[in-house]
């Protein structure tokens, strides 16, 4: 436990320490956007190793990390990529520009889901417990609920934020989430269900719309 704990927490110091290497440069909006890229990924490498087992859960914590992520997600996100801006240091790829929709129905995908974890991290990480008492011991197989992306629990940090080279079980999302629709259900999800669709939606969104892989 102590091992994969102190694993972590380098992870998370030298991601630091190569995101400020590569803000060195950037200005205006460009940095704006960089800076908010910065907090989810720097929020994502704290709730891992709480979604993986390796330290204690804490209620707390989740809803307020998932807090901080769709703060940055959403209309946030989008205002800080006004078109064209590609000038100086800036890793947006021009994609972003010609598939806004998707672009943008992963940005609004991520607030959905990042509102739904803040929402639902009392749940916890065990799937009963955010059920009512009278359901947990039902047959749900024939409930209508939204696709779970599943990914590998050992994934790094920069695997589930799509910063690494993807491999076969890497998270992938559409990016056609209906928020209108799927809002009223999440809230009730596992609360490493909902990480997995954050991270699932973060891969998703670099690896179509980040250039490099640092």
């Amino acid at each position: 436990m102590a091992k994969q704990w102190t694993g972590a927490m380098a992870l998370a110091a030298s991601a630091v320490a190569a995101v400020a290497m590569a803000h060195n440069g950037a200005k205006g909006v460009v940095l704006e956007r960089m800076n908010g890229m910065t907090a989810m990924r720097d929020t994502v490498a704290e709730l891992a190793p709480m979604m993986q087992g390796a330290v204690p859960y804490d209620a707390f914590i989740v809803s307020e990390g998932a807090a901080v992520i769709a703060s940055h997600a959403g209309e946030t996100m989008l205002s800080l990529f006004p078109e064209g801006s590609l000038e100086g240091v800036t890793y947006a790829k021009p994609e972003i520009w010609s598939n806004w929709q998707d672009f943008a129905a992963l940005a609004e995908e991520m607030r959905v889901y990042a509102d739904a974890l803040s929402e639902a991290a009392p749940n916890g990480l065990e799937p009963a417990s955010a059920l009512p008492a009278d359901m947990a011991g039902m047959d749900h197989t024939g409930m209508a609920m939204p696709p779970v992306e599943e990914t590998n629990p050992g994934f790094s940090v920069a695997e589930l934020m799509g910063y690494a080279e993807k491999t076969a079980d890497s998270p992938v999302s559409s990016g056609q989430a209906d928020p209108a629709s799927l809002a009223p259900t999440l809230s009730s999800l596992a609360a490493d269900d909902l990480f997995t669709r954050i991270s699932g939606t973060c891969s998703s969104c670099h690896a179509q719309f980040r250039a490099g892989k640092n």
